[in-house]
């Protein structure tokens, strides 16, 4: 989905756009990564903290990095979300 509207907005020299095209997409591969971790250990009880970025939606496991590592927003900018 996302590669098709990096496209496009490419085409367009739409910049904005472009712009949040890739955040999404970088973000929906870490999202990915997760959902695979959750339905590898389903049935364990195990319990994670996570931290989404406010700017992108990266989601980071156990706590907020200093530093986004797709956006760049500094840790203020993460918020628990359980």
């Amino acid at each position: 989905m996302y590669p098709d509207f990096i496209k496009e907005a490419k085409e367009e020299n739409h910049t904005a756009a472009l712009r949040t095209f890739n955040l999404a997409n970088e973000a929906e591969k870490v999202h990915a990564v997760l959902y695979q971790k959750a339905l590898d250990n389903l049935g364990k009880d195990e319990s994670y903290e996570f931290y989404l970025c406010s700017v992108c939606g990266h989601i980071a496991e156990k706590e907020a990095p200093d530093k986004c590592p797709i956006c760049g927003a500094k840790a203020q900018a993460y918020r628990s979300v359980g």
